[in-house]
């Protein structure tokens, strides 16, 4: 079985939009476009696969697509614990290019109350630049499983997508030993206008870039909290208010790389993209 090694741009999107035209979606009881691969993280081939029912109790309906990271075999030893790096490829789809916002919807939830500790990534693409174009839109580890625990998340993709006919990964990793990972009801759904409501934060400069130690961000507003992913898209620090100083911060800790930070005031927020030396 083929393994992907993924390098993913994490992008937000903070602008709020009007009404939307769906331009994909799928309750997965039609499989075709649909793939499944392992990830370079994977510690087996366990992949993907899809339920033909079974989690009406859990808040899902019909169909659902499954990603395991604990094996019930074998039965005499508890079972195996899998550390997943699963992915779940949905057929690809053409946005208008028109289109001013697009957003993604999906439908999540873990089949256990106990071990529900899943994570997992949304990444968008451009099918004519897969690995050029991979976009990490939203990770997120669940806090909850079992009955009820079904819910539904969404996220914004780049308008620079718009034109473009696109594909999204769900990327089931980073985690182990809990128990499975469902999803169904994707959308995909557009807008051709903005809302009066602009949630960017206007960012004048940031430096120094490289970075070592402090990097200050001018802006015309108080920065309340900052997130750091990494160039995978995982999430690797919540800065809160209290390690915000004038603006500046401390980024001493980071090991060397490429990072993306989401900074916020009130309810704007911009995403810049910094290297640490």
């Amino acid at each position: 079985m083929k393994k992907f090694t993924l390098l993913i741009i994490f992008s937000i999107s903070t602008i709020s939009i009007n009404a939307q035209t769906v331009a994909w979606s799928s309750d997965l009881e039609d499989l075709t476009g649909w793939g499944v691969g392992n990830g370079t993280a994977d510690t087996n081939d366990d992949t993907w696969g899809f339920y033909s029912g079974g989690g009406e109790a859990l808040g899902f309906t019909g169909a659902l697509g499954f990603s395991r990271s604990w094996d019930p075999e074998p039965a005499a030893t508890g079972g195996t614990p899998i550390t997943p790096d699963n992915l779940l490829f949905t057929p690809t789809f053409a946005i208008p290019a028109n289109a001013l916002s697009i957003s993604f919807k999906m439908k999540v939830g873990s089949n256990d109350p106990n071990f529900f500790a899943e994570n997992f990534a949304i990444i968008v693409y451009d099918d004519a630049d897969f690995d050029g174009t991979l976009t990490g839109i939203y990770e997120e580890t669940l806090t909850a499983g079992g009955n009820g625990s079904a819910k539904d998340i969404t996220a914004d993709i780049p308008a620079s997508f718009a034109g473009k006919t696109i594909g999204i990964l769900v990327r089931h990793y980073d985690c182990t030993n809990q128990n499975q990972l469902l999803v169904d009801d994707f959308e995909v759904s557009f807008s051709t206008s903005l809302s009066i409501t602009d949630h960017t934060l206007e960012i004048v400069h940031f430096y120094p870039n490289p970075v070592k130690d402090f990097i200050k961000i001018d802006t015309k507003s108080i920065i309340d909290s900052a997130i750091i992913v990494n160039q995978l898209g995982q999430r690797i620090i919540d800065v809160k208010p209290n390690n915000i100083v004038d603006n500046s911060i401390n980024l001493s800790t980071l090991n060397k790389g490429l990072y993306f930070i989401t900074v916020k005031s009130e309810e704007r927020s911009a995403t810049i993209k910094i290297v640490k030396e």
